[in-house]
């Protein structure tokens, strides 16, 4: 069971289900305590791409600009209601040239996660899931530099998601080295800059059988096998946290949550309990 989590989602993402309280509520249930909420963060019409962009990558399914103070007063007024600790924070993208934004939104915010879903490249806007392969797989890597390196982010998300449906040379979904030497990067990157890289129970929603872990979407197994290695040979460099990537309440403590921390368990991964919020 998850003692703390700091990625939530709740109703005010389009794409999730429940009030804030709801999930405050249900994590006391579970004895959590911390929970950090991160619902996906607005992104206005011209944020660094077409309106056909915007609405192919499905932003209007993020947070409306209209409701971001509303969802942080929802937080803040539930801070002395519960014992458990809150903070607030947003899942955001990273798209070149909106610097301003991610400031504005930052300075409102205890934390900010990087969740890269999609990203400037190929005279483009690329999708994560479906556009990645051997060729452009450093785009992705770019745009985890670019943003990390503005200090707006502490906090990777589900760095693996580039392997969603990566092709090799061969057109094949396979860990080849191009993926492995993106592993890396990422991880050094992130031990750089000091912030947090995560393992995501979320992408078991995928999975044609969770009790298979070759046939996890993510996390992918041998993407954190690379991780285990860099680790055995660099402890206490990268910090390895657990994000349940919550989009209803009982998703901070369901099946899919348990089968990663067993696996985590089975690969003896140092991971870290809580957050150090700056």
């Amino acid at each position: 069971m998850l003692k703390n989590n700091y990625h939530t989602h709740t109703k005010y993402c389009g794409h999730a289900k429940g009030e804030v309280k709801d999930y405050v509520e249900y994590a006391v249930k579970l004895n959590m305590s911390i929970l950090g909420f991160s619902d996906h963060a607005p992104i206005p019409i011209n944020h660094g791409m077409t309106k056909e962009e915007w609405e192919e990558n499905y932003c209007y399914e993020n947070m409306n600009i209209e409701t971001f103070d509303q969802y942080l007063n929802d937080i803040e007024i539930l801070k002395d209601k519960y014992n458990i600790k809150l903070f607030k924070a947003t899942e955001s993208e990273y798209l070149i040239n909106n610097d301003d934004w991610y400031r504005k939104l930052r300075s409102k915010l205890d934390y900010m996660i990087l969740g890269i879903h999609f990203f400037n490249g190929e005279g483009r806007v690329l999708d994560t899931y479906k556009d990645i392969t051997y060729k452009n797989v450093d785009l992705y890597y770019e745009c985890a530099k670019r943003a990390i390196e503005t200090g707006f982010f502490d906090y990777l998300a589900h760095p693996d998601l580039y392997l969603f449906d990566y092709k090799s040379i061969n057109g094949k979904n396979e860990f080849d080295d191009k993926a492995k030497e993106i592993c890396l990067k990422l991880i050094e990157l992130c031990v750089k800059h000091d912030i947090y890289f995560e393992i995501n129970t979320n992408g078991l929603k995928y999975s044609a059988d969770k009790n298979k872990r070759e046939l996890w979407p993510y996390p992918n197994i041998e993407f954190f096998k690379v991780v285990k290695e860099y680790m055995d040979k660099n402890p206490n460099k990268l910090k390895l946290i657990v994000g349940a990537d919550a989009h209803t309440p009982e998703a901070l403590g369901n099946d899919n949550v348990e089968a990663v921390l067993k696996m985590i368990s089975d690969m003896k991964l140092d991971v870290k309990n809580k957050m150090e919020i700056k």
